[in-house]
């Protein structure tokens, strides 16, 4: 499982949301952590929110069926308690290295802290890989000062006189993955060998993110191993290739209106494109629950076909919000609005139009708005609602992204939104 002659280099992977990038760290973790033979904590997966937690939960519970491996989360939705116990067990004695009950955590910065200053035997010694999936919004997060202090908790504590626990063969020989190479020298007093030529801790680093920073301090703060830098992207010379890329089959729209006709022609859209399976993003809690009212009272007028729309948002509990993605992939749900709380990560791929309501600030977050749909090589629309005076800023952010081309400017005549005044007023 470590190279003990050399560190595994690091990766910095850039690629359009639905790409694949879960796939591309759940494979190559699972297929080399089958071969253990300890269980150890041994992969690490940091997440931003708890809604990815659990959609990579799944994505890995899917692959290690027929293994023997086991994966743990820790988010802060069940007890600290229950917690410790799937985590590690409830044993009062302290082992040097810690111990674990899974090989493989995905967590929430802020919970991942809690545990590794109130849970005993929880250890990151072991960790043959650290993914940071989301990452330029993780590294943009100073949460207890998380990044360090995982970083610190990955390398090996003073040596203890006492032995540690691990299994041996049939000839009282330790197995090979028993321990992590960075203890072998200190707790069996080896002599010299090439070991010690080894240029880091046998932790490899994934980063993993469709618009990775390129902050040299941000990226210095990880204390990177040889590292390589691969961006998926479009084929193109240098000097045409775009700073963001996104999925082949998404097609780019911006509808300039007046601020008083921003609900108007949101109504429009809905009705004039045939959305049965929407995302529509607003720049507030606030601002997506009085879309969601105003959708409704409209509809409760509208003579044809009525479209279903829900909110979903980080005022709901949990619960609620796993109940409404099930009825939004079961095709319950015509149009789901919500904050950028789902802007990243979250990989719906029934998703067929994307609408932002409100322009986004920053072309980062256009990015992970857009890629929710056309994912995993289908086709996708992408509206934007800009208002006139908000034009020029949005312009300027596409065209110093090198995008601005992709994204075709939808007229809408007075004529077309008459229909549907009567209706709204």
């Amino acid at each position: 499982l470590y190279d003990t002659r050399r560190a595994p280099g690091d990766l910095c992977i850039s690629a359009p949301t639905g790409s694949g990038k879960t796939l591309a760290y759940v494979l190559p973790i699972v297929d080399i952590l089958s071969k253990r033979v300890v269980t150890r904590l041994r992969a690490l997966i940091i997440l931003p929110t708890r809604d990815l937690v659990v959609q990579v939960k799944e994505t890995f519970d899917a692959f290690v069926q027929g293994t023997d491996l086991k994966v743990g989360t820790a988010t802060g939705q069940q007890s600290f308690a229950h917690e410790q116990q799937s985590l590690v067990g409830m044993t009062k004695d302290s082992y040097p290295g810690g111990s674990s009950r899974v090989d493989i955590l995905i967590a929430t910065p802020g919970r991942l802290m809690d545990h590794l200053k109130d849970t005993p035997n929880f250890s990151l010694e072991h960790l043959r890989f650290l993914v940071i999936d989301e990452a330029d919004r993780l590294l943009n997060q100073s949460f207890q000062d998380w990044l360090n202090q995982v970083l610190q908790a990955t390398r090996p504590g003073d040596p203890s006189q006492e032995p540690l626990e691990f299994k041996t063969n049939t000839y009282g020989v330790p197995e090979a993955d028993a321990i992590a190479p960075s203890y072998l020298r200190s707790h069996y007093n080896l002599p010299k060998t090439d070991l010690d030529l080894t240029k880091a801790p046998a932790i490899q680093k994934l980063l993993f993110s469709a618009t990775l920073t390129k902050d040299p301090a941000k990226i210095a703060g990880l204390h990177l191993t040889d590292p390589e830098y691969i961006s998926v992207q479009v084929i193109g010379d240098d000097s045409t290739r775009p700073e963001y890329t996104t999925p082949a089959g998404l097609k780019e729209h911006m509808v300039v209106c007046n601020a008083d006709q921003k609900p108007l022609m949101m109504i429009y859209l809905l009705h004039q494109v045939g959305i049965t399976s929407g995302l529509c993003f607003t720049k507030s809690v606030e601002s997506t629950q009085r879309l969601q009212l105003l959708i409704e009272a409209y509809e409760e007028l509208n003579e044809g076909k009525k479209t279903r729309v829900a909110e979903y948002s980080s005022d709901l509990s949990v619960s609620q919000r796993k109940s409404l993605m099930k009825k939004f992939r079961a095709g319950e749900i015509d149009l789901m609005i919500c904050s950028d709380l789902i802007g990243r990560g979250i990989d719906l791929d029934c998703v067929d139009t994307v609408i932002s309501y409100d322009v986004p600030l920053f072309m980062d977050k256009y990015i992970h708005r857009v890629g929710r749909t056309a994912r995993a090589g289908r086709e996708g629309q992408a509206y934007t609602i800009v208002e006139k005076q908000e034009a020029r800023h949005f312009k300027e952010i596409l065209r110093d992204a090198s995008h601005l081309s992709q994204v075709k400017t939808l007229r809408v005549e007075k004529e077309d939104l008459a229909r549907y005044e009567e209706n709204y007023k």
